[in-house]
């Protein structure tokens, strides 16, 4: 009796992860409300973490397209380099979390639901690398293809054990490099190996080891992203606070990141490394509930940004290279202009996307696969996945 009271009152006063620690969890409208409820709170967090890779994103490759020139020993272009180097890691490790965080909220309709959206990410990254050939050759893999076809993997295995989830992820990172080791893939590639496709042969290795995105290892990123996305739905214990507030597993994979990369396995961007993996997901664990806690997690700019990342990435791609690349005007910076340019970049996309999420984020990537994730009626199992 005491602790049902204890539940009520925790959901009367907002604290839903206590509500949910204290066993009001189920069928009732109250219950599916308070899980509700205590899940935006950490998936706003999540969209403002997002949000914020996507700032990273667009710094290291509208720098690396219209500067003149990044020299290697200056301290902000080394530190710019690093910042937009984490982009593309945190993309992949939070694709995984919201992969466990859809199936807390419709477990009954997860794979299917999952695979519509991976198929549709897919095609729909075939369809702007086959238009962006500048940059990625006629037949090239690219990073949406990656996320759809991992998320169509991924979701039949979510229902192993996390920890299984996570070995077979870090295993999916040794394959990688036996698979680079066994095919004669160069340790560090580069733009026109990334792209040179001639043969059928050819675009397989890319899509498996050697492309831009390869399946191996990034899968495994995806995967290891849904342990985060499991500390992110579960609380910890009777206090009613997420299991993703501990802070030493992320403060362990941190430095394991760290300890790695400064014993000689650097955060390679083409192919990534294992310290680049432990890095993203320290990264996240740390980051979603510092978010929360700041008050960034909140709606706001950098979370509607994050709403918008798949879209913002093509745009960013015809109007920053595309365009300029037209005009004849890439690499035509020097740096302070080049960061300034940067700059104001940020400000009209937390800006836009600020007015985009008003008007409901309408012909949006994003909003298209919500479509297609979308439970019909009467039909969503509310009951959280065990």
């Amino acid at each position: 009796m005491a602790a049902g009271r204890d539940a009520d009152e925790a959901f009367r006063t907002g604290d839903y992860d206590r509500a949910i620690a204290l066993g009001r969890v189920g069928r009732t409208a109250d219950s599916v409300r308070c899980f509700d409820r205590a899940l935006a709170g950490r998936v706003a967090s999540l969209d403002a973490l997002r949000g914020l890779a996507v700032l990273f994103m667009l710094e290291v490759h509208l720098g690396s397209w219209w500067a003149r020139e990044l020299p290697a020993e200056n301290a902000l272009v080394s530190l710019g380099t690093m910042l937009g180097g984490m982009a593309a890691p945190i993309f992949l490790v939070l694709s995984g979390a919201g992969l466990s965080l859809s199936r807390s909220r419709e477990p009954g309709l997860f794979v299917r639901r999952s695979a519509a959206r991976g198929a549709a990410l897919l095609l729909a990254g075939v369809a702007f690398t086959f238009a962006e050939q500048a940059v990625y050759g006629p037949f090239g893999w690219g990073v949406l293809q990656c996320i759809g076809l991992s998320i169509i993997l991924c979701a039949p295995l979510m229902g192993l054990p996390r920890c299984a989830r996570e070995l077979l992820g870090i295993g999916l990172l040794g394959c990688a490099m036996f698979a680079r080791w066994l095919l004669g893939v160069p340790e560090v590639l580069h733009a026109d190996q990334l792209k040179s496709v001639g043969s059928a042969a050819d675009y397989l290795r890319n899509m498996l080891v050697s492309g831009f995105f390869p399946l191996l290892p990034w899968t495994g990123f995806m995967l290891l992203g849904t342990g985060v996305g499991d500390r992110l739905v579960a609380p910890a214990g009777r206090s009613g606070r997420p299991d993703i507030a501990g802070f030493s597993l992320p403060v362990l994979l941190v430095l394991g990141g760290a300890v790695l990369a400064a014993g000689g396995l650097r955060p390679e961007f083409f192919p990534p490394s294992l310290s680049f993996a432990l890095l993203a997901c320290g990264i996240c664990l740390l980051a979603i509930p510092a978010l929360g806690a700041a008050g960034l997690g909140r709606a706001g700019p950098l979370a509607d940004l994050g709403r918008i990342s798949l879209t913002v990435f093509i745009v960013h791609h015809f109007a920053g290279y595309e365009a300029f690349r037209a005009a004849g005007a890439m690499s035509s910076f020097e740096l302070p202009a080049t960061l300034g340019m940067v700059l104001v970049s940020w400000a009209l996309a937390l800006l836009a996307a600020r007015a985009w999420g008003r008007a409901g984020f309408r012909w949006s990537l994003e909003r298209a696969l919500s479509r297609l994730g979308r439970p019909p009626p009467n039909k969503l199992n509310t009951r959280p996945a065990d």
